[in-house]
C-alpha cells in the first residue's frame, strides 16, 4: 500500500510539474491570492443558485463545507442544502478526501465543470480549496452565480507560512484576534506567532504566578502608550488573556488549520516578569529586563512553560532570546559566579547556557524550541529552530549547522515598517518596506544550494506594536502587504509577476472593504517619488490603484481635497530651471475611503560638473566627536576623539554605543553622466551633501528611517560630506545609491576617495 501511495504521489507531482511550465501564465478574470500552482481554463460555466446542493461525507469535509455555506450566507444571503449523497438532476459542489491519496497535506484540486464543482484534498487541502473557491465568487450578491469552468491544482511552496502579532506592547481583543485569524486563513497563512510577553506587558494568565498579570507594566518607550487600563479607583492594570480565552483562540485557529505558536520572551525583554517578581533579576533594586540564569529562575520559567504547553497543542514554543542586554550580567557577582562554576568564557556563552537549559526542558515535553537568531551567539542548542530577523545571515548560519530556519528579515518581512513618505504616513517605527519589495522577496537565501535549501521552513511577517495601538491602524500596516507575503510563501517562484499581482489585488480590496478591513490604499500606478528632467515640462500618467477610484491633485504644495483638480487624462507639469515642483494627490475609493496624501517631486536641474581630482587615496576621512547632540549642525562643537579613513559607513568600526557623532569627508566617483538617487537610512540624525548641496536631510532624533534625494552629476569626482550622530536607543547608518531608474546598492568601496 505504501508503494502505491508513493507512486500516486510521484505521478501527481510529475503531472503538476508539466502544468507549471505550460499553464502558469495569468488567466484573465481569475483573481486568486496567493496565485495557484496551475489554473487551466475549461469549456463552459457552472451556475450556482439556491437549488445547488453541497455533498460531503466525512466529518472534516462536512465541517469545511459548512464554512463555505457560512460564506454564502454572509456574502450572498442564502445557504445550500448539505447532503451525503449526490443529488440526481441537480448541480452540486462536493468536498471530498476520497481521491486525496498521494496529494500533499495542504494541496488540493478544484475542478469546476458545467454540472458540478469538485474540491479534493486532505482536510487542510480541502480548506484551502474552499478558500480559493470563495475568491472565484462575485463580490455583489446575486441569486444565480456564474463561475467559469476551471481545473486548478495547487499546493504550497513552503510548509511554514507565518504572521506574528505583538500583543505585549499593545493589547488586542479576542474578537479582533479572531478576525485577524480569519483574514490570515483566507490567504493560506498557517502559523500564528503570538508574542505574549515583553517589557511593557505580560498578556497570558499563569495561575501559579498571578502577579505577572496583576501589576501595571513598565511605561512604553514610544509616544503611544495604551498598555494600561484603569480600575474605578484609578489604579492602573494591564489587560491580559485568561487561559480560557487562550484555549478559545487556539481552537478557533485550529479549525482554520492555523498553528498558534506562543512566544514567552527570555532571558531578555522580561521587564514585565521582573517588575512582578524582582527576585528574578540578578541585581536587586536596579531596573533590569533580563532574567538571572540561576536555579530559582529556571524553576520559574519551567513552571510558566508547563502552563503554556498545556494550552498550546502545536509542536513549537518560541522563547525569544533576542536583544539581551548583558551589562547587568557583567556587573552581577551572582552571574559571574555562575559563569565560573559552569566554565563559561563570556556572557554570550552564559546566554547559550540559559537557552540550552530551556531547550532541554521543552524537548522533554515533546516541543521544538524556536528562537530569534541571537540564540546562535555562544553556541546553538541541539534541536533549536532559528528565526532569522537581522537579515538572512542567521538563517544561513543555522542551515550550515544543520538546523532548520524560518526567514523573517527586517528588510522584507517587518510589516510595522513604514510604507511611504515618513512625513506623510502615520507615526511608525521607521524603516521602509513598500508592497512591491515584500512581493519580491525569496525566502531561500542565494548562498544556500541543493540540499541546504530544504532546511528553510518558510517565512513570516512580523507586526511589532510599539506604535500600533488600534485595530484600524493594525489593518493599515498589515494589508495588503500580508497578501504579497502570502504569495511569497505559497506560490511557485516561477511565474512571479508583480503587475499581475496588482491587477488581482483590485478584487481583494473590494472584498476587504466588505470585511471592514482598513487597509492601506496603494499609490496610483505610474506614480514615481521623483521625476527628473532637463526640459521645461514633465508628463504624468496615472491609473487608480483601485478601479472606480478618483484621483485629486495639486501642484502648489497644498494638500488635495475633493475640490482639487480631478485626474482624468495624462497632463504636463511645467518646470522652472533649478526649482522643485511638488505634486500632491489623494485617491478616493468607491467606498468613500481616502488614501494618505501621496507626493512626487519634479526637478529640472542642470548637471553638476565634476571636480578636478586625481584619485589616489581610497575611502573617506572621518572624525568622531563625543557629545549629546540633537542635530547634525552642532556635531563639530563636540570633543574630537578619533580620526582616520574608512571604506564604509559601518558604525561598528567606531566601537561606540551612545552620545557621539561622526563626519565623513571625501569624494564620490561617478562613472557616467546622469541623475543620481541617494537614500540615507539612519537612527538617529544624518545629512548627506554632494558638492555642498544637501541631497538627503535625515536630521533629528528618530528611529530608523529613510530619506531620499536626487542630483544630476557629470562623470568624474564630486565632493561628498556626510554627518551622523547617535543619541540614545538604537544606532544605524546606511547609504544606498543608483543612477536614475537603476537598482539601489550600497555606497562603499571603489566609489569613495579622499
Amino acid at each position: 500500500m505504501k508503494a502505491n501511495k508513493r507512486a500516486l504521489w510521484i505521478s501527481f507531482l510529475l503531472t503538476v510539474a508539466t502544468f507549471v511550465h505550460a499553464e502558469n501564465s495569468p488567466v484573465p478574470g481569475i483573481n486568486v491570492v496567493p496565485r495557484p500552482v496551475t489554473v487551466k481554463p475549461l469549456a463552459g460555466a457552472f451556475t450556482l443558485n439556491g437549488q445547488t446542493q453541497i455533498v460531503a461525507v466525512d466529518n472534516q469535509s462536512r465541517r469545511i463545507a459548512g464554512l463555505f455555506n457560512d460564506f454564502l450566507l454572509n456574502q450572498h444571503g442564502f445557504r445550500l442544502l448539505l447532503t451525503a449523497a449526490r443529488p440526481k438532476g441537480k448541480t452540486f459542489i462536493s468536498f471530498s478526501q476520497v481521491a486525496s491519496i498521494g496529494m500533499p497535506e495542504e494541496g488540493y484540486r478544484l475542478v469546476i465543470g458545467p454540472e458540478n464543482i469538485r474540491v479534493t484534498g486532505k482536510p487542510a487541502g480541502l480548506f484551502y480549496g474552499m478558500q480559493t473557491l470563495t475568491q472565484l465568487m462575485p463580490l455583489r450578491p446575486k441569486p444565480a452565480i456564474q463561475l467559469p469552468a476551471l481545473d486548478i491544482t495547487d499546493y504550497p511552496r513552503f510548509g511554514y507560512r507565518g504572521v506574528l502579532l505583538d500583543v505585549g506592547r499593545h493589547f488586542f481583543t479576542v474578537t479582533y484576534l479572531k478576525k485577524y485569524l480569519d483574514l490570515a486563513a483566507q490567504y493560506k497563512i498557517n502559523k500564528f506567532h503570538w508574542h505574549l510577553t515583553d517589557d511593557q506587558g505580560w498578556r497570558i494568565e499563569i495561575r501559579k504566578y498571578p502577579k505577572l498579570t496583576g501589576v501595571a507594566p513598565r511605561p512604553s518607550e514610544t509616544p503611544i502608550d495604551q498598555n494600561s487600563l484603569f480600575t474605578d479607583d484609578g489604579t492602573p492594570y494591564a489587560p491580559y488573556y485568561t487561559q480560557d480565552q487562550i484555549k478559545d483562540i487556539v481552537a478557533y485557529a485550529q479549525e482554520r488549520f492555523i498553528t498558534v505558536i506562543p512566544e514567552i520572551e527570555m532571558p531578555g525583554h522580561s521587564g514585565a516578569a521582573v517588575t512582578a517578581y524582582p527576585e528574578l533579576a540578578c541585581t536587586q533594586g536596579v531596573p533590569d529586563n533580563v532574567l538571572c540564569p540561576k536555579e530559582e529562575t529556571f524553576k520559574f520559567v519551567q513552571d510558566v512553560l508547563s502552563e503554556v504547553i498545556a494550552l498550546f497543542p502545536g509542536p513549537y514554543v518560541h522563547i525569544g532570546g533576542d536583544e539581551v542586554q548583558k551589562d547587568g550580567w557583567r556587573q552581577s557577582a551572582e552571574a559571574q559566579a555562575i559563569m565560573k562554576r559552569e566554565g563559561l568564557k563570556n556572557e554570550d556563552e552564559l546566554q547559550s547556557y540559559f537557552v540550552r537549559h530551556i531547550e532541554k526542558f521543552l524537548t522533554s515535553k515533546g516541543k521544538r524550541m524556536i528562537g530569534w537568531d541571537e540564540i546562535l551567539e555562544g553556541g546553538l542548542a541541539p534541536n533549536a529552530i532559528v528565526m532569522s530577523w537581522r537579515g538572512e545571515g542567521g538563517g544561513v548560519e543555522a542551515v550550515r549547522q544543520k538546523h532548520k530556519a524560518i526567514m523573517t528579515p527586517t528588510d522584507y518581512c517587518y510589516l510595522d515598517y513604514n510604507q511611504g513618505d515618513s512625513k506623510r504616513e502615520p507615526l511608525n517605527i521607521g524603516g521602509f518596506l513598500p508592497l512591491e519589495k515584500v512581493y519580491g522577496y525569496d525566502p531561500i537565501p542565494r548562498e544556500l544550494k541543493g540540499e541546504e535549501q530544504k532546511y528553510i521552513l518558510g517565512a513570516q511577517g512580523n507586526v511589532w506594536t510599539e506604535y500600533i495601538s488600534t485595530p484600524d491602524y493594525l489593518d493599515y500596516m498589515v494589508f495588503p502587504r500580508l497578501l504579497a507575503l502570502s504569495e511569497v510563501v505559497w506560490s511557485p517562484l516561477e511565474g512571479k509577476d508583480y503587475a499581475d499581482f496588482r491587477r488581482r489585488l483590485s478584487y481583494h480590496f473590494a472584498r476587504l472593504d466588505k470585511q471592514d478591513v482598513r487597509y492601506r490604499i496603494p499609490e496610483p500606478t505610474g506614480l514615481k517619488d521623483f521625476y527628473t528632467a532637463t526640459d521645461d515640462h514633465a508628463v504624468v500618467e496615472l491609473s487608480a490603484s483601485i478601479p472606480g477610484s478618483q484621483i485629486y491633485y495639486t501642484l502648489d504644495g497644498s494638500p488635495p481635497t475633493d475640490e482639487s483638480s480631478p485626474y482624468r487624462l495624462p497632463f504636463q507639469v511645467p518646470l522652472e530651471a533649478d526649482r522643485k515642483t511638488v505634486l500632491n494627490l489623494i485617491e478616493v475609493t468607491p467606498a468613500g475611503r481616502r488614501s494618505v496624501v501621496y507626493g512626487a517631486t519634479f526637478l529640472r536641474q542642470s548637471y553638476r560638473d565634476a571636480l578636478p581630482y586625481t584619485a589616489d587615496q581610497p575611502g573617506l576621512t572621518f572624525i568622531v566627536f563625543d557629545g549629546k547632540f540633537t542635530t547634525t549642525q552642532n556635531i563639530e562643537q563636540g570633543s574630537k576623539t578619533a580620526t582616520g579613513s574608512t571604506s564604509s559607513f559601518d558604525l561598528r568600526q567606531f566601537g561606540r554605543q551612545l552620545n557621539y557623532g561622526v563626519t565623513f569627508d571625501g569624494y564620490l566617483r561617478v562613472d557616467a553622466d546622469g541623475f543620481y538617487e541617494f537614500a540615507v537610512e539612519s537612527d538617529d540624525g544624518s545629512v548627506l551633501q554632494i558638492d555642498d548641496e544637501v541631497v538627503a536631510d535625515n536630521d533629528g532624533n528618530h528611529a530608523s528611517r529613510i530619506v531620499t534625494g536626487h542630483i544630476p552629476l557629470r562623470q568624474g569626482f564630486h565632493k561628498l560630506k556626510l554627518k551622523y550622530y547617535q543619541s540614545e536607543g538604537g544606532a544605524s547608518l546606511r547609504i544606498i545609491w543608483a543612477s536614475s531608474g537603476g537598482e539601489l546598492k550600497p555606497l562603499e568601496g571603489s566609489a569613495l576617495y579622499h
